[in-house]
């Protein structure tokens, strides 16, 4: 699955990232029903990231981060949802007079899960 989200030039896109990254997460293990809190526009601490890591143990699921900042979610050794990196384009709308708000990001996030497979069938 693709979906769009558009950008002002100045919003911080690492954060945007993160927030996106932790819905889908979140969507996951409800798909999973697995009952633990997670809300996305919360920040991680280390002692909270390895407090929802010991949570997630045990329910036998592993979240693994990629250099290229994407995650590949597994439940037991099996790979159940990956979300890659977003892909930014910088994008102009003429009918913005103030040149300021004229250029805007387009950000693409790619994702997957086997829940939206069941879905399709």
């Amino acid at each position: 699955m693709r979906y769009t989200i558009l950008l002002n030039r100045d919003e911080k896109t690492k954060a945007i990232e993160a927030q996106e990254q932790t819905r889908f997460v979140k969507a996951v293990l409800e798909a999973l029903d697995v009952p633990i809190q997670l809300e996305p526009d919360e920040h991680f601490t280390v002692e909270s990231k390895a407090t929802f890591r010991k949570s997630l143990a045990i329910y036998s699921i592993n979240i693994i981060s990629d250099i290229d900042g994407g995650l590949k979610i597994y439940a037991k050794d099996e790979l159940i949802a990956e979300w890659h990196k977003p892909q930014y384009k910088l994008k102009s709308d003429r009918s913005q007079i103030d040149p300021n708000k004229r250029l805007y990001y387009e950000m693409s996030v790619d994702m997957w899960s086997i829940f939206e497979e069941q879905n399709v069938k």
